[in-house]
């Protein structure tokens, strides 16, 4: 009987309430943290968030169903959510160094659409970064809302550095006159200069959106310049930093700017505001919104600061340990969490795919991942790997070329027997998997 507990015993009582009620869950729960615990998270992608995030993530908050934003419900018994939500508003803007924040987006690629679609009509022409150059499907792929709804033009990398140039992003962006530039990428190992970005976009007139999601975290720190003041808008996913699932919209200077909205000028903000609620999503999830806050005040701690410094370091000894053993890194190297490798220059019939299952068989987590100019479209010739969960594991310099040792020696010793094919030696395995083992058992979980 749950009648009568406390807040605590409530909140107390979930996971044993799931083990009770739905064993089969329970037990999924259960074999996804001991994967976690026993195998080397290296997905630049993904991060993990705090005992605390995840606490606030399976709250009562779940629960309150309030349409709109803070002072102005559609819903009655708003008064603690508007708490919640106000919170995490100022303590975005803290961490960001934003005069603006929407917490509302369910996602970064949310946070997208609604920024696309409060300052574009149909039709209206975008620039962004090529999927196969490093970009993201929100950023104007043919398969992604943004190719469906809008005149796409795409930018990329040069072909001999694989490093942007921004003298010819600003020639495409004058030739083709865009309503706006999209910068930031999900595979794009170097410094983003958001400064040179933020001319080129006001010599042809056009609105600046920064999609910092796989950098955020280093934003923050300072590990990584910042576009805040520099982008109209700058968005991000929360989770990738090591918050809660969700996204995020800020806006530094230009908050205020107005924006012609039907016969009326509004600011920027306001206009936000009024697109993401009704206009693109209802109900927010307080849940995500009390995890995002209280990450949020986590980001501001001198731990969680030098950490992302120390998530650059660790990268960039896991790509110089990789060139050290004959990889093709691209760019030769990294200034964030990334390290892209062209494993199909390593071996004959190697692919990315291929290296992917392979080294996952033995306990090492990547990506597959496409790589620009590729000589093979269909099958990508690259994975990618990320620091962000090794390291706050507590893994450091010495762990990272002991992992680079791992990766070479599975992907220098797997038969490649035809693309998508191959077989690993039953000693390669469990070796490398007791190996693995041992390593995550001494920076476990955290």
């Amino acid at each position: 009987m749950l009648e009568g507990l406390s807040s605590q015993e409530y909140h107390q009582a979930i996971l044993d309430a799931l083990k009770e009620t739905d064993g089969q869950f329970y037990q999924l729960l259960t074999r996804e943290y001991d994967r976690r615990q026993k195998t080397l998270q290296l997905g630049a992608a993904e991060n993990q968030c705090s005992q605390a995030v995840l606490a606030a993530l399976g709250s009562v908050l779940q629960n309150k169903t309030a349409e709109g934003f803070v002072g102005a419900r559609m819903h009655g018994g708003c008064e603690v959510v508007d708490d919640v939500e106000g919170a995490a508003v100022s303590r975005a803007e803290e961490t960001f160094g934003a005069q603006y924040a929407n917490v509302q987006p369910h996602s970064g690629t949310q946070a997208n659409q609604i920024v696309l679609t409060a300052v574009l009509e149909k039709g209206d022409r975008l620039l962004g970064m090529a999927i196969g150059h490093g970009g993201h499907y929100s950023h104007g792929a043919s398969n992604s809302f943004t190719g469906k709804f809008f005149e796409v033009e795409n930018y990329g990398v040069d072909g001999d550095t694989f490093v942007l140039d921004y003298d010819v992003i600003r020639d495409k962006a004058i030739k083709f006159k865009p309503k706006l530039i999209i910068c930031g990428a999900s595979a794009y190992p170097r410094t983003l200069d958001f400064k040179r970005f933020r001319e080129i976009a006001d010599e042809v007139g056009a609105y600046l959106l920064a999609d910092i999601s796989h950098i955020s975290g280093l934003v923050i720190a300072g590990a990584h310049p910042s576009p805040i003041d520099f982008a109209h808008f700058t968005t991000t996913s929360t989770y990738k930093p090591g918050g809660p699932r969700g996204g995020l919209i800020l806006m530094g200077k230009d908050y205020v700017r107005k924006i012609k909205v039907g016969t009326k000028d509004v600011p920027l903000w306001e206009h936000i505001d009024e697109v993401t609620f009704p206009g693109v999503q209802g109900t927010p999830y307080f849940n995500n919104m009390a995890a995002k806050a209280v990450f949020f005040k986590e980001t501001l701690s001198d731990e969680y600061r030098g950490r992302q410094f120390k998530i650059v370091e660790n990268a960039k000894r896991l790509a110089g340990s990789l060139v050290d053993f004959g990889y093709d890194v691209v760019t030769g190297g990294t200034d964030n969490h990334m390290v892209l490798v062209n494993v199909a220059k390593l071996r004959e019939g190697l692919t990315g795919p291929t290296a992917q299952k392979c080294l996952e068989e033995c306990g090492i987590v990547v990506d597959m991942i496409h790589l620009p100019y590729e000589s093979r479209a269909a099958v990508a010739d690259g994975i990618r790997l990320g620091t962000p969960i090794v390291t706050k594991n507590g893994m450091g310099s010495e762990e990272m070329e002991g992992i680079a040792a791992l990766i070479d020696a599975v992907l220098k010793r797997v038969e490649v027997v035809s693309d998508g094919g191959y077989r690993i030696g039953g000693s390669l395995k469990e070796q490398t998997q007791g190996k693995v083992k041992d390593l995550c058992g001494r920076f476990p979980l955290r």
